[in-house]
């Protein structure tokens, strides 16, 4: 009788440790409310839109023309800025940052193109202005540009927070995770909060939820220049991102401890 005593003991313990766990790791798990289906799930996600090119923005600009000695003025024109921020590719190196900055007034001087303000437009109608003014003076010409400052910054509970340049613009706030190695486990993953200044100056935070799938659909889902992540860390990291659970896990010990003494 002792021994099937201890062994109804053993097997509640390790139901109830069970339980607790099963409560803890599903903090952990993102996007928690989507279907899990195998042919597939249809979800709406925001519209992605051009961020706009402000003042103090780098560009890299190049240009091609018949006349490779003008293209060649143009392309070396491409200054060297000191590098700010961390390699995404090489994790922990300084990077040195090319192009040519946007200056206060909106714009930026193109030796041989002259000043072409670009600050308000998207990437695709500076592209187009720039593709104009230098068909003025070579036929033919063809235009690429992108930022080389596009940079954001994750910090809290993460694996390597850090500030980041990202080579493309359609760079979204699980980018920003991945980029900074995920969340660690005492992150508040239904609480990370967006930093943006806007174009008036004004600061905007905003919340977000990564255990929802409605996290695709928030105006925020896509990140713009200096972004800041903030993953807020759990009121405790002694044993694990859930102190609810630990709660939970100690009170449910206590109960079944009480259950059994008085079943003896």
């Amino acid at each position: 009788m002792k021994t099937k005593a201890n062994k109804l003991k053993l097997l509640v313990l390790l139901s109830a440790f069970l339980v607790a766990s099963c409560s803890s790791s599903k903090k952990l798990k993102y996007f928690q409310d989507m279907p899990q289906v195998k042919t597939g799930t249809e979800f709406n996600m925001t519209k992605f839109e051009e961020v706009k090119i402000q003042s103090d923005d780098v560009l890299n600009i190049r240009i091609n023309t018949v006349d490779l000695e003008a293209s060649e003025a143009i392309n070396n024109g491409n200054n060297v800025t000191p590098g700010i921020a961390r390699n995404i590719s090489t994790s922990g190196t300084n990077q040195m940052i090319t192009g040519y900055m946007v200056a206060h007034d909106g714009t930026v001087d193109i030796p041989v193109l002259g000043n072409i303000k670009v600050a308000g437009l998207t990437m695709t109608e500076a592209i187009a202005k720039v593709r104009e003014r230098a068909e003025e003076f070579f036929k033919g010409a063809t235009v690429s540009m992108r930022f080389a400052n596009f940079r954001m910054s994750v910090l809290g509970e993460v694996k390597n927070p850090g500030m980041f340049v990202i080579p493309n613009q359609r760079t979204s706030v699980l980018d920003a995770v991945a980029f900074a190695g995920d969340l660690t486990m005492f992150g508040k993953r239904n609480n990370v909060m967006l930093i943006r200044r806007d174009e008036q100056g004004k600061a905007v935070a905003v919340k977000m939820d990564l255990t929802s799938k409605e996290i695709f659909e928030s105006p925020y889902f896509y990140l713009k220049q200096n972004d800041v992540v903030y993953v807020e860390p759990a009121k405790s990291k002694l044993l694990n991102a859930d102190t609810a659970s630990t709660r939970y896990l100690s009170v449910l010990i206590s109960l079944i401890s009480l259950g059994i003494a008085i079943w003896r």
